[in-house]
């Protein structure tokens, strides 16, 4: 008996654990509060930079190739607009540049097979390009953050693309005046089927 309440005195002199924000759970809620800013610090990262460009090139892209219809065309167009207006201004003539290529290389591919098909296929053709200018007309808006409108924007009368008709300083006079009737040729069968659609195309196109 005497040793039990000896053991149970010298148990219960110890001196209590301290309580507070100290030990284990001080420790957890340090980390806690590492792991928020690291995660902030990685989305901040990912948000802006090459992935911001290169993501809005390959939507930019994307959208030229296979369309921009209803509300799933209508999001990827606002989020280029968004992406657009979070970038610095040589990001943002990065992306113009990249879409003015890719529209130029589109409307060559369409006249060189437009020309080399046969009558009954040249209309899916013109189709094809009609949709497509209809794209490039929204995402020039997107890409110029002085524009405005929905969300802020307001969309303004933009100057004609400049499409190069030929390799510069491969083509002689007669070789660019030959590529500049073509393209007479074709933009007339393209606003021809348009209006048989009842679609008003951008006066440049």
């Amino acid at each position: 008996m005497t040793r039990v309440a000896g053991a149970s005195r010298g148990k219960s002199s110890r001196p209590p654990r301290p309580s507070g924000t100290g030990g284990r759970g001080g420790r957890w809620l340090a980390g806690l509060a590492v792991c928020g800013v690291a995660v902030l610090l990685a989305w901040s990262w990912l948000g802006r930079g090459e992935n911001l460009v290169d993501r809005t090139l390959d939507m930019e892209r994307r959208l030229l190739t296979e369309g921009a219809t209803g509300r799933a065309g209508r999001r990827a167009v606002d989020e280029i607009v968004r992406n657009v207006d979070r970038m610095r201004p040589e990001e943002v003539r990065r992306v113009q540049q990249s879409l003015e290529a890719e529209w130029a290389r589109s409307l060559r591919q369409d006249v060189d097979a437009y020309f080399a098909a046969q009558a009954e296929e040249r209309q899916s053709i013109l189709d094809r390009s009609i949709d497509r200018s209809l794209v490039y007309k929204e995402l020039r808006f997107a890409v110029n953050p002085r524009a405005a409108g929905r969300g802020g924007r307001r969309a303004k009368k933009q100057s004609p693309p400049a499409v190069k008709t030929a390799d510069a300083g491969a083509a002689t006079a007669e070789e660019k005046a030959a590529e500049r009737r073509l393209l007479e040729r074709y933009d007339e069968a393209v606003r021809q089927r348009a209006r048989e659609r009842r679609i008003d195309l951008p006066a440049w196109q």
